[in-house]
């Protein structure tokens, strides 16, 4: 990967102005993003190359009137074609980087398409929920253990809902132990809070 383009994905999320929360850096996010696209590559197969370029310009857009995964696509073909970099491989970039929140849509999606939109949901799932919830209830006023344990259910109930929303089989497999890990680790909260 080039050393310019991380850089240049990092600087254009930091100054895209999209919101978030105070404890979470969205480029943080785009690093983890590409790990988990990794893994689901080395289980799923797929063009590596294909998948670690659309992971990282995967939240590199942001308008407020327009959906992101659309500014992100322009961003994306725009530098990469300035650049002269994978143009062999670029629509199946940009495609990845246009449907990464498309989970809910058929497609057909080529499989990198499938791993981004995998590994873009993966992130802040498991343990980083349980660390989600605390730092977004310690925002909140009157922060308590219990408060965390009840957005935490909130959370865990969520998860179990968009089960179905995993497109690839290594991924629904991940999605599913990760959300044992939370139910696990929710249930010992509640034996040591004496809920």
């Amino acid at each position: 990967m080039h050393e310019h383009m991380l850089e240049y994905v990092k600087k254009t999320i930091a100054e895209n102005g999209r919101p978030s929360a105070p404890f979470r850096d969205r480029f943080a996010h785009t690093l983890r993003v590409q790990k988990w696209a990794e893994r689901l590559q080395a289980m799923e197969g797929g063009d590596l190359e294909v998948i670690q370029v659309a992971a990282l310009f995967h939240d590199v857009g942001w308008d407020e009137h327009r959906p992101h995964e659309e500014v992100g696509a322009e961003i994306t073909r725009a530098y990469l074609t300035a650049q002269g970099l994978y143009m062999d491989k670029l629509d199946a970039i940009v495609e990845a980087v246009a449907h990464h929140n498309h989970r809910d849509s058929p497609g057909p999606f080529r499989k990198e398409t499938l791993i981004i939109q995998d590994a873009d949901f993966l992130d802040e799932v498991g343990v980083l929920t349980l660390v989600w919830d605390s730092l977004g209830t310690a925002l909140k006023p009157n922060p308590s253990y219990t408060a965390v344990y009840a957005r935490a259910q909130r959370s865990l109930a969520e998860l179990k809902s968009r089960a179905g929303w995993l497109r690839t089989p290594s991924g629904r497999k991940l999605y599913d132990e990760q959300v044992q890990v939370v139910a696990q680790c929710l249930k010992w909260l509640q034996y040591e809070l004496g809920l």
